[in-house]
């Protein structure tokens, strides 16, 4: 009681006042002395992985190579103890895109949130399109979205467009953010890795979902690299039995071609959100984590100072070695090897049970991961309108790639059009299995 006492008295509070002023001048004094003695280091000594970086720094255009030090993958290398120029040239040559543009999100008066092209003017505001001021993608604009903000200030998070004019790209990003993100993205990182393609996993802003990266050397077709990422799907649904199709139309580039008979905001292509955001760090997002455990890896940028990169011949070398995606009955026949072969699809069970009604549901216990897959690629389609924006220069995200006709909402149980019976027991068959179809009445 004593202590409130002395804390409502005004003489009091002016004496401690006096005292914590005179304390903070001497700790200026002891830091501006402690900066003299170190020299111009001191200016670069703040870190993003300190609470509050102390000043917004002015990197240098040309990093002097003594002060970035080249890694062994060779990249530009940086640890969490590095200075501001080394940091931010390893992220710059890792996470490229569009330099004349970039995209920041906002969050309106009603909680509203979105992405926006940044512009000099507000993006909401109507005009003609000449009007438009864009602000490149610089320096200070990454510092921005990688620094913590200070107390009261906007938080800045940046998207890149990844799709470059000449219709390439440096880099390749597979988003997950269903209920089974954790698994899904594993199971598609396990899967690059067993082909030979470094993969890098992210958790997102939100926390409830994932991005797998794989970076390039140099340029390459955007074409080339989203069909090396569908192929390495592909695989990954093999050995992941719950994976969804829906994931083939996440890849970031979304689009093969730069769109060029569309106006405004679309006219960039898709944009992604650039990890190590400063304030999601703090939440623990937009962080690289180990995507066995999920636990972030301890030093971000020294994790990154070892990513490995993959060169333009190597992407396309992959992409002409790796299966391609086939889907619908015509290909699941023509994929029909002569005689069974086993190691393809798994050894299904003696006897695989099956229901008749509306639909022919399939029991789906016991069946292995890469029989599941090849009986939702039988029930599935090529889209159309995927293909036809694709083929206009349109954005193809949130257009499906495959019209998928099963369901494997029930569990243990998976419904494909009756129609597909025959082909389904052919599988069935190569896996070394029978399709025992009950077709009594069943809703």
């Amino acid at each position: 009681m004593a202590d409130v006492e002395v804390w409502e008295d005004p003489a009091e509070l002016r004496i401690r006042l006096d005292v914590s002023m005179e304390e903070n001048a001497a700790l200026r004094e002891e830091n501006r002395r402690l900066r003299a003695l170190l020299g111009p280091v001191a200016h670069v000594v703040p870190s993003w992985d300190d609470p509050v970086p102390a000043q917004k720094l002015q990197p240098a255009t040309h990093p002097d190579p003594d002060v970035v030090p080249i890694s062994p993958s060779g990249l530009p290398h940086a640890d969490a103890r590095s200075t501001v120029e080394a940091k931010l040239a390893l992220f710059k040559a890792l996470f490229a895109g569009r330099a004349d543009v970039h995209a920041l999100r906002w969050v309106a008066k009603s909680g509203k949130t979105g992405w926006s092209p940044a512009e000099t003017k507000r993006p909401w505001e109507r005009r003609a399109e000449e009007e438009r001021e864009l602000l490149p993608l610089t320096d200070n604009v990454l510092i921005e979205h990688l620094s913590r903000p200070e107390p009261g200030s906007q938080e800045v998070h940046v998207g890149l467009y990844p799709l470059l004019a000449d219709d390439t790209c440096r880099l390749l990003a597979c988003d997950f953010d269903d209920q089974d993100w954790r698994g899904d993205a594993a199971a598609y990182h396990q899967a690059c890795r067993a082909a030979g393609v470094p993969a890098y996993a992210e958790v997102s802003r939100s926390g409830k979902g994932a991005h797998v990266w794989t970076f390039f050397t140099e340029p390459v077709p955007a074409a080339v690299a989203r069909q090396l990422g569908v192929a390495l799907l592909r695989d990954a649904m093999t050995a992941r039995e719950r994976m969804s199709l829906a994931s083939f139309d996440r890849f970031f580039p979304a689009q093969d071609l730069l769109p060029t008979k569309t106006s405004g905001n679309g006219s960039f292509g898709n944009l992604i959100a650039l990890p190590l955001n400063g304030a999601c760090r703090e939440r623990g997002t937009t962080l690289f984590c180990d995507p066995a455990s999920w636990a972030p890896y301890p030093d971000q940028f020294a994790h990154l100072s070892q990513v490995q990169r993959l060169n333009r011949s190597e992407v396309e070398a992959l992409a002409d070695t790796l299966q391609p995606v086939e889907v619908g009955p015509a290909a699941a026949l023509e994929a029909m090897p002569p005689k069974p072969r086993r190691t393809d699809l798994g050894r299904a069970p003696e006897v695989v049970k099956a229901r008749l009604g509306a639909m022919l549901a399939i029991a789906t216990q016991g069946l292995p991961a890469p029989l599941l897959a090849a009986l939702k690629h039988l029930a599935s389609l090529h889209n159309p309108d995927f293909y036809k924006k694709q083929k206009m220069r349109y954005s193809t995200f949130g257009t499906p790639r495959f019209v998928m006709c099963f369901d494997a909402s029930e569990p243990d149980w998976l419904r494909i059009p009756r129609g597909l019976s025959d082909q389904a027991a052919a599988l069935i068959a190569s896996a070394g299995g029978a399709l025992r179809v009950d077709d009594g009445p069943h809703a």
